[in-house]
């Protein structure tokens, strides 16, 4: 007789279960690390690129001054002093109450272009005391500010001139002189009293972000001190010179 081996009956029957296979969630594990590395990656470039663009600050002085800006007024008596030798010297204003101008110049020494927002020969801080009633010293803005490229290129889109430097885009490479309009504060002067200016303040905008940036030009603006011959801080009338009939 022959002997036959029984096996126990496998239910539903089929072949039996293999070892699992790895699932696709298994493949997914490596991608929460490296997306948040990237993430990371892309925040601290983020972060890179604002504090580049923040601190971007390309305008400088142009080397180029003085001169008469068309269509302002050049004032009375502005001169050259102090030439001797090889120094730059000074630029003399003499004490009038009309309007003159300045013509400094700036430059972008950068690789970006950046919009001109502001000129002024006064600071912010100064700008800022004027809305808290305090009158500025010793030079009052008195007009807008003009402009004009100093050169022109073939490639030039655009005006090269313009009678508010407010908005202007000032290209890499490109240098811009400014015509200043100025009123001295006071009507009156000490005559053994000395100023001047040597700055000028230039508010620059590049993408979203904007500065106040201070400009030295040579050769700088002297002046006697102006006054007024009364009101707040007013010297001495001895000590002050005031035009004919304004000594009060």
């Amino acid at each position: 007789m022959a002997i036959t081996e029984s096996h126990p009956a496998r239910p539903g029957g089929g072949d039996p279960p293999t070892a699992e296979t790895p699932g696709p969630r298994r493949s997914r594990r490596w991608r929460r690390p490296v997306l948040l590395g990237l993430g990371a990656l892309l925040a601290t470039a983020v972060v890179v690129l604002a504090i580049l663009a923040g601190t971007y600050q390309p305008v400088q002085f142009g080397d180029s001054y003085g001169g008469s800006f068309p269509g302002l007024p050049a004032g009375t008596g502005l001169r050259d002093v102090n030439t001797f030798g090889a120094a730059t010297g000074q630029i003399y204003a003499p004490p009038q109450s009309g309007v003159f101008s300045v013509m400094p110049s700036i430059y972008n020494h950068g690789p970006e272009t950046v919009t001109i927002e502001a000129v002024s020969i006064l600071s912010p801080q100064a700008q800022a005391n004027i809305a808290r009633g305090i009158a500025p010293w010793p030079l009052v803005p008195a007009g807008p500010v003009r402009w004009m490229f100093q050169y022109t290129r073939p490639d030039q889109k655009g005006p090269t001139s313009g009678s508010s430097v407010v908005g202007v885009s000032l290209p890499p490479g490109q240098g811009m002189s400014l015509g200043i309009p100025l009123r001295m504060s006071g009507i009156c002067y000490d005559p053994n009293g000395w100023t001047g200016a040597d700055v000028i303040y230039v508010k620059e905008r590049f993408l979203f972000f904007t500065h106040w940036v201070a400009v030295h030009f040579q050769p700088d603006l002297i002046l006697h001190e102006p006054s007024n011959p009364s009101g707040p801080g007013a010297e001495p009338a001895k000590d002050i010179v005031c035009p004919a009939g304004r000594s009060e």
